[in-house]
């Protein structure tokens, strides 16, 4: 955690601009040597998928394999952590997502610091959440939506996949930003909160599209919107929060970072290869399947956009008052 959280985002600003500082001893021959790129989640879902997906192109553009190495735990931070500790000679890089920001302000120790331990390398891909709610709910819009939970302070109880996520936390920003009371109830996983959603135990979710949208095509569950500042393609007639909240933006998103000192000019082989990755026809099919797309952004860029992150989630966790430990 942060010591000072009133100058953090300056020192974040400062620190992880050093951070991409090129070092001295000379990199012209990198790599020789396959590149681990560490996942903090669990196989299997999209930021694996992602991971993996970039992985693959990376490794044909330089010439050597990118092995995944999936270390989930501590909602993300165990990963990054091992990232942070790892050496900044280009041969070990990871994923850093939505959740980092976050944890910055919900662990007094996530084991790494945002604004030292890591050299951004770029931006992978973002995806909408869903607001779906029960097909009971006598509501048609974010509109319908607010007056209802307005009407009944308190009373709506909404699911996640877990404390301190992404889903929970555009479930607490949409709450802020309505000025409405409703009731975070945390599950293991996206399976089962979308399952007791479905069941009527709670009354809606926030959760990614690739989980909630196939219950909404069955009929199961109503989509209200979703939590990213554009329609999807996916969804072209589901309306955006934003159109009732101007301003309402946020994705579950994840790109890829490398130990604090990595050299320049390996983090800029490093993302070039990375743009040219996720340009492929295969990457592309694959992001659309997924209801996600790929973002152009330079490291510094990336800098940038984590800065807002940690701006906004840092106010929203203050404002529901969310601790971890």
């Amino acid at each position: 955690m942060w010591n000072n959280r009133r100058t953090v985002l300056c020192q974040l600003s400062a620190g992880a601009l050093g951070a991409v500082a090129p070092m001295a001893f000379a990199t012209t021959d990198w790599p020789r040597k396959p590149v681990r790129v560490i996942v903090p989640f669990t196989p299997g879902g999209s930021t694996d998928i992602a991971a993996r997906l970039a992985a693959e192109g990376m490794g044909r553009k330089l010439g050597q394999t990118f092995v995944v190495d999936n270390r989930p735990g501590a909602g993300g931070n165990l990963g990054l952590e091992a990232l942070a500790r790892s050496e900044n000679d280009g041969y070990t890089i990871g994923i850093l997502t939505t959740a980092h920001p976050i944890n910055s302000w919900l662990y007094k120790k996530p084991g790494y610091d945002l604004k030292t331990s890591f050299s951004p390398i770029g931006f992978l891909q973002e995806g909408p959440i869903m607001l779906v709610v029960h097909p009971s709910l006598p509501v048609n819009s974010v509109a319908d939506f607010i007056a209802y939970a307005k009407a009944n302070p308190g009373k709506l109880n909404f699911a996640t996949s877990g404390t301190g996520n992404s889903t929970h936390m555009a479930g607490e920003l949409f709450c802020n930003r309505a000025q409405i009371k409703m009731t975070h109830v945390p599950y293991k996983g996206s399976a089962p909160a979308i399952a007791d959603t479905i069941a009527g135990v709670c009354e809606l979710s926030f959760d990614t599209m690739i989980s909630a949208l196939p219950h909404v095509k069955a009929g199961k569950l109503k989509a209200l919107a979703i939590t990213t500042g554009k329609r999807s393609s996916m969804t072209p007639d589901v309306p955006c929060i934003a159109e009732t909240l101007p301003g309402f933006d946020v994705s579950a998103w994840n790109g890829m970072v490398a130990p604090a000192g990595t050299p320049k000019d390996i983090i800029g082989k490093l993302h070039a290869a990375m743009v040219d990755a996720l340009a492929s026809p295969n990457v592309t099919k694959r992001f659309t399947e997924m209801g996600v797309t790929p973002r152009a952004m330079q490291p510094e860029e990336f800098h940038k956009f984590i800065l807002q992150e940690a701006e906004m989630w840092g106010k929203t966790v203050q404002a529901a008052k969310i601790t971890i430990d």
